[in-house]
């Protein structure tokens, strides 16, 4: 659809979003649907899971929906649950990494580690490195990071790896309350992120085992092995991260939200994607497919899975 044949709602559209996705949306779609049909896409940052009870919730209202995990779309879905959303549709993937401060006095240690000279979690642990996390309550990271220590812990055959690393699920000493430009000053030592965050942002990072990195598809089975339950009671297991979109059923701009969903599944939108460091892959639907527009069905090359079970269409490698 051109700009000419674009829709003729006047008001922004607002796009409720994870806080990794922000330049992707600013920077990337926002200025791309302005100049291809007019739409002027209004950006509010948040952790996933906060601002998917937030809608829920009524307390927030927007047109898109865009999460770090598909998982959490279930909040949304349930008729128990307001029904706020019908049908997502997963647009990009991601894995984690972990990530070191330039300027942090263990540096020449995380080097090793990025060698292979020494294990990553043996640096980690020494006395003095000082780690953050999100609240694994409210942000897929948060709850990212609890997952792949506790599969590093099965993988490496090391008792008690993930509270030595973290402590409990939500350490005050390194849960909430830092900026990554502690980070990058050499404050905060390491932190766990996605691979697209740090490669954004420019900082220096190891790669970890495709047994633990929850990148790999073919490792969906395993990654289910662990798991994670917010003090609200929902459940996310391991799996192969996926960041999804979903239109609102309250939009106050469903044409406009239409519009959003297929330029970012479209060539131009994937570019985007990719050119914000994420890892591009086949667009799955989630949900209830009936209630998608038809015009749209065409972009869908299979069916979001649950964990454990495979894809239709899995991403390649």
């Amino acid at each position: 659809m051109s700009k000419q044949e674009s829709v003729t709602e006047t008001n922004p559209l607002k796009v409720l979003h994870a806080g990794s996705l922000t330049t992707l949306v600013r920077q990337g779609l926002g200025p791309a649907l302005l100049q291809e049909y007019g739409i002027v896409v209004e950006s509010e940052p948040g952790h996933s899971v906060a601002l998917a009870m937030s809608i829920k919730e009524g307390r927030k209202q927007g047109d898109v929906y865009l999460s770090a995990d598909a998982e959490v779309n279930q909040l949304l879905l349930k008729p128990a649950n307001g029904a706020w959303a019908g049908w997502f549709v997963v647009f990009a993937y991601n894995t984690v990494v972990l990530t070191y401060s330039p300027r942090s006095r263990f540096l020449a240690e995380f080097e090793q580690a990025r060698s292979g000279a020494i294990p990553w979690y043996q640096v980690l642990l020494l006395p003095g490195v000082q780690i953050r996390r999100n609240d694994p309550h409210l942000d897929p990271m948060g709850y990212y990071t609890l997952l792949v220590c506790m599969l590093a812990e099965r993988h490496y055959g090391i008792p008690n790896l993930r509270e030595r690393l973290l402590g409990n699920d939500t350490n005050p000493e390194q849960v909430g309350g830092f900026t990554l430009a502690q980070l990058e000053s050499g404050e905060i030592d390491a932190m766990f992120l996605y691979l697209s965050a740090v490669q954004g942002l420019g900082l220096p990072y190891l790669l970890l085992p495709d047994e633990i990195n929850l990148g790999n598809p073919a490792l969906a089975t395993d990654y289910a092995r662990v798991h994670f339950t917010t003090n609200a009671g929902q459940t996310f297991s391991g799996k192969p991260i996926s960041f999804s979109a979903a239109v609102l059923n309250h939009a106050s701009q469903p044409q406009a939200a239409l519009q959003f969903v297929e330029y970012l599944l479209s060539p131009a939108g994937q570019q985007l994607v990719r050119d914000a460091h994420f890892l591009p892959g086949p667009a799955l639907v989630g949900g209830d497919a009936s209630l998608v527009p038809q015009h749209l069905r065409a972009l869908f090359q299979g069916d979001y899975r649950y964990p454990g079970e495979p894809s239709t269409t899995q991403r390649e490698r």
